[in-house]
């Protein structure tokens, strides 16, 4: 009897924490579908109509170090009028939600539009967090506004200069506050052309922005092509809603002290979806961390970035993925030309 009342309290221990973890996430999209494919048959809903419907396209964008990096396809954007929305898992109010995505911008109008935003569960017009992209003075600014910057009273919109190229691919991250006023919710964002900090930085790309629109819960995620005379085309991919910033990243510093090189075997183990990978690197240098599948090709890039030396931890995240037997594989060069390189298996069980 005592040994089923300890099964059952393991139980739940387990799903308490699984429960915990898996709350952080409120909203995944890695356009994990046939390229060419309809996203409206793939959970996004039409908003208006069905006509200059949004395409899956191949292939995915990637980003050194983001978690969504090469997940998937992408989806593709262009300045043709429809627009769509898909659910979150839940809806938000609390604290703050961080909504990042992988863009790649292909062509701008000196207008300018926006393409992405957030909105209430139950609305189709309540759009905060509008992020734009537009042409300045030839090159690629990037912009946000709570609301319509052309309502009454209008919300401020705010853009950095045209400092970003075309084609490249951009990490963005927008912070969502929820404050307690009526219409004082608040927003920053980060834009990231390379690497991700390991902690929220103290200064937003742009910042913070409130305005006179009214808050409301966040439920929706909202893709948007505007109007030939204003809109980007591009692609995006990898977007999610979390509620924590180290959900952006995956990788924690967990000891800047390190006396030698080591990767530890991944806990836990068989795990599903999540597992925990701890490594140590006695000096600063470039750290290269994938999986791989059991005839040698690279399933997904978790790590690619200079690290100081210390102590660390990075949460894989394998629902990508089918069940089955993996290696995960570490290769490190210090800046003085050391290098180290560990592998070990992992099992998925789904």
């Amino acid at each position: 009897m005592k040994t089923k009342y300890f099964l059952i309290l393991i139980l739940i221990i387990f799903l308490t924490s699984f429960h915990t973890s898996t709350s952080q996430i409120l909203f995944t999209e890695n356009f994990s579908y046939p390229a060419g494919d309809s996203i409206g048959a793939h959970g996004w809903i039409w908003n208006t109509g069905t006509s200059n419907t949004i395409f899956v396209t191949a292939p995915g964008l990637t980003y050194s170090g983001y978690p969504l990096s090469g997940v998937g396809n992408a989806c593709r954007l262009r300045n043709n009028g429809n627009d769509a929305y898909k659910q979150m898992n839940s809806a938000d109010s609390i604290g703050s939600i961080y909504l990042s995505f992988m863009v790649k911008v292909d062509s701008v109008r000196t207008l300018g539009d926006y393409f992405l935003a957030l909105i209430s569960p139950t609305s189709t017009t309540n759009y905060t967090a509008r992020f734009y992209a537009k042409d300045s003075l030839g090159g690629l600014a990037f912009g946000v506004s709570k609301g319509s910057p052309t309502g009454n009273p209008p919300n401020p919109l705010s853009y950095t200069g045209g400092s970003y190229s075309l084609g490249t691919t951009y990490l963005i991250v927008i912070k969502y506050t929820f404050n307690p006023g009526l219409a004082d919710d608040v927003i920053n964002v980060y834009v990231f052309s390379s690497g991700i900090p390991a902690t929220e930085p103290a200064t937003p790309t742009i910042g913070p922005i409130t305005g006179p629109v009214n808050d409301a819960a966040i439920g929706r995620v909202a893709l948007r092509q505007g109007s030939t005379a204003s809109s980007p085309t591009l692609n995006i991919d990898g977007i999610q809603v979390a509620k924590i910033w180290a959900k952006v990243v995956s990788i924690k510093n967990i000891n800047s002290i390190a006396e030698s090189f080591s990767l530890s075997q991944n806990y836990p183990n068989p795990f599903n979806p999540t597992t925990k990978i701890d490594f140590t690197i006695p000096q600063n240098g470039f750290v290269n961390l994938s999986v791989f599948n059991m005839i040698g090709k690279e399933m997904k890039n978790l790590i690619g970035k200079d690290l100081s030396m210390g102590s660390y931890s990075y949460e894989f995240d394998g629902s990508e993925l089918n069940s089955g037997v993996y290696l995960y594989r570490i290769d490190f060069t210090s800046r003085e030309g050391l290098q180290f390189t560990d592998s070990k298996k992992l099992i998925l069980i789904k």
